[in-house]
């Protein structure tokens, strides 16, 4: 099924993209936003994501995509890094709307040193294997400064975490759960081999990575447009 990937992708973006409308959250008036956060952290991802295919840490099975490619990446997989953040910005957006009157103080100190832990293990059991040993660094030192800085980012760890349920169910397809083979297969030799179904365990810290990424950049735009509306509005 040559178009299963892409359906995947429009599968992750479809219910964000109809309930962008929504009064409360109004996600629709910070799409300027989005597509800054999806941009800014989008191509450094897409960069990575190109030598690590170049170098065969990872790829994709052409049974089950399009046949287009950008560079040695299927088009699908471009998109991946548009239906994805997109998504994952809305569940933010969502969160800071609805749980205005819950304290995520002891959830969000769990979860950052749940989150250093899990970085730790990768690394050590990782080491000098490409992408454990990368997502493992990078991971902890995004982790440790966040966690530093979890007053100003109430929302964020409730908003990955929450969006580590639709990406369970599409990481889990990618890597072969329900297909005769994977539509993204890695390189054992370059991760610690351990995996949550057949999700790489180092996958944690890469959703991780690309979701609170996105969402730093989008609260920095959003507050940022709104201090130059209040401005326009005084002057």
């Amino acid at each position: 099924m040559n178009t299963l990937y892409l359906l995947l992708d429009l599968g992750v973006i479809i219910f964000p993209f109809l309930l962008s409308f929504d009064k409360k959250v109004h996600y629709v008036g910070d799409w300027g936003a989005t597509f800054g956060a999806l941009f800014a952290i989008g191509v450094p991802f897409l960069i990575h994501d190109y030598f690590f295919t170049e170098m065969g840490i990872w790829g994709f099975n052409p049974d089950y995509l399009t046949g287009y490619y950008l560079l040695n990446l299927p088009i699908e997989e471009v998109l991946f890094f548009v239906v994805v953040p997109y998504a994952c910005t809305f569940v933010y957006a969502c969160c800071r709307a609805y749980f205005t009157k819950i304290d995520f103080k002891t959830f969000n100190l769990v979860f950052y040193v749940g989150m250093l832990l899990y970085a730790i293990v990768i690394l050590v059991l990782g080491m000098g294997r490409w992408y454990s040993t990368m997502v493992a660094i990078i991971a902890f030192f995004l982790g440790g400064y966040l966690w530093i800085k979890r007053n100003n980012y109430p929302y964020l760890p409730i908003a990955v975490l929450l969006s580590m349920i639709p990406f369970f169910i599409m990481n889990s397809i990618l890597t072969g759960s329900f297909t005769p083979a994977p539509i993204v297969w890695y390189d054992n030799a370059q991760n610690i081999g351990y995996r949550w179904g057949t999700i790489p365990a180092e996958d944690i810290l890469y959703s991780f990575l690309l979701v609170a990424g996105n969402i730093l950049v989008f609260k920095f735009l959003v507050e940022r447009k709104r201090k130059i509306t209040t401005t326009l509005q005084k002057a």
